[in-house]
């Protein structure tokens, strides 16, 4: 099964299902989904360009940190990264790094459609899980 994302019904919030044959192919669907609810990616552009860099006591922390610090990015900034040419997570003493290079566009609402009100995302059932083929999968919800 290739890399993907779907959106799931949730009571009062949004959720995805993401799916990927790596760990950086999974936080990179992840980031493309929560893009996807936020407005049209592909009407973003591509024209920015910048370094993430995150730490988390696992791999669910981490998660959360990513989506929320693209978040926290979209709301101060307006930036919407959409894609991720350099993403690469390692286990260093203790904990996860995430390091990635994103590239994506400034949002704005006289041209771009208006996604969600996505406010966070959560932990609620989050759960990194291997796939009996060996990728991954995960749920995600968010705060709306």
């Amino acid at each position: 099964m290739p890399d993907s994302f779907e959106e799931v019904d949730h009571t009062a919030d949004l959720g995805l299902r993401v799916h990927a044959e790596s760990l950086e192919g999974l936080f990179r669907q992840s980031a493309l989904g929560l893009a996807s609810l936020l407005t049209d990616p592909e009407a973003v552009g591509s024209a920015e360009r910048t370094v993430i860099e995150l730490r988390g006591i696992d791999l669910e922390e981490l998660l959360v940190a990513w989506l929320n610090e693209l978040l926290y990015r979209f709301e101060s900034e307006r930036l919407l990264l959409t894609a991720f040419p350099e993403l690469l997570i390692k286990r260093e003493d203790q904990e996860y790094r995430l390091l990635a290079t994103g590239t994506g566009g400034r949002w704005d609402p006289q041209r771009h459609p208006p996604g969600a009100p996505v406010k966070a995302a959560t932990y609620h059932g989050l759960a990194i899980a291997p796939t009996t083929d060996g990728s991954f999968a995960v749920t995600l919800i968010f705060d709306t």
